[in-house]
């Protein structure tokens, strides 16, 4: 199928990277979930700044998901994960045999939860389904066609659902971006899920200023020394939960400095010595994927799995449960629980595949 690539979502990250690989010579279909997202452009012709300078067209720009597929060797899902089953569902009659779907990123299960639905909607191609640990840009978008790259991490692991095919989904996901490497399953790149960590609870804390919509500086300024203290005791729940189920993850502070080059001793100096933070804005919405992703596919996955392993996770429960009462919505009930997922079955297989016990 050669060199044309579809993105799935024009969001930030969509844009970001149908344009960065668009400069690179690749033909790029970006799919957007309506018709308005569509007419939300100018036209095909998009300008990407920062890390990366330049123009190019994409392909198309369209909410019809077979024309968006159509002849796309890769397919990379940039939609929040809490879309990834409306996502499935409408990509599933679609999708045809070699196609190598990435999840961007799957964030925690993110592919057990693309599988099923896939399966329960008529997939019949044999494709490759992955996800990588992270996304792999800082990136915001504030003008339609004119995304602004602030950084391309480094070092971003990827695993394809079943790992016997995680070698042929990092040669080929290599080809459009440097730096992936493999992961040993989707549990390593799912636990390693520090979306969660960065992004409901220091929302929460700057609540009132980003309902003002003040425009500070979400990870130099909403994160303080405090709040920082709080992410850090957070992450060691995360890295508990993820040790007790056989896997192994980098704190959030040695996680900074592998993909960032961040330096310091703790989670705030690390932080505050990113490059690719310092110009980032809070959201200026509380109805932000930084609550309605993050904890839904973060935070409730751990607390769930966290209770069937015996592990506490005060904090992160609490998160969930201050969400859930500020924005007076069931994050738990509609979140990757145990009645989505058998947890219980999923923790035998990582703890089968990483040799835990």
């Amino acid at each position: 199928m050669g060199q044309r690539v579809a993105v799935i979502s024009s969001g930030n990250g969509g844009q970001s990277m149908a344009a960065y690989l668009a400069i690179k010579g690749f033909e790029v279909s970006l799919y957007a979930r309506e018709q308005e997202r569509v007419d939300m452009f100018s036209s095909n012709h998009f300008q990407l700044s920062g890390e990366v300078n330049g123009e190019a067209d994409l392909r198309l720009i369209s909410c019809d998901m077979e024309k968006v597929l159509e002849g796309a060797g890769v397919v990379l899902v940039t939609t929040p994960a809490q879309y990834h089953p409306a996502v499935a569902k409408a990509m599933a009659p679609f999708l045809v045999d070699g196609q190598l779907v990435v999840l961007n990123p799957g964030r925690t299960l993110g592919t057990y939860v693309f599988d099923k639905t896939l399966r329960e909607n008529g997939l019949k191609g044999r494709i490759i389904l992955a996800e990588t640990e992270t996304f792999l840009f800082t990136c915001r978008c504030i003008t339609p066609g004119y995304p602004i790259l602030y950084a391309i991490k480094h070092d971003v692991k990827l695993a394809a659902h079943d790992p016997a095919n995680t070698p042929q989904a990092v040669e080929r996901m290599g080809q459009l971006f440097p730096s992936i490497l493999p992961a040993g399953s989707v549990f390593e790149t799912g636990l390693a899920n520090i979306g969660m960590i960065f992004h409901p609870l220091p929302i929460l804390m700057n609540i009132t200023r980003v309902e003002a919509k003040e425009g500070f500086h979400f990870y130099t300024e909403g994160i303080s020394p405090l709040v920082a203290n709080i992410l850090q005791r957070m992450d060691a729940e995360r890295v508990a939960v993820a040790q007790a189920v056989g896997a192994q993850v980098l704190p959030a502070t040695q996680w900074l400095k592998l993909h960032y080059g961040s330096t310091g001793d703790d989670l705030y100096s690390c932080i505050q010595s990113t490059d690719a933070y310092q110009d980032v804005l809070a959201p200026t919405d509380i109805d932000t994927r930084y609550i309605y992703e993050d904890i839904q596919t973060g935070c409730v996955p751990f607390s769930c799995m966290a209770k069937a392993v015996g592990v506490p996770t005060p904090i992160i429960d609490s998160v969930i449960q201050w969400a859930t009462a500020v924005y007076d919505y069931d994050f738990y009930g509609q979140g990757r629980n145990e009645h989505m997922l058998d947890l219980n079955q999923l923790i035998q297989d990582v703890r089968l595949q990483t040799g835990g016990t």
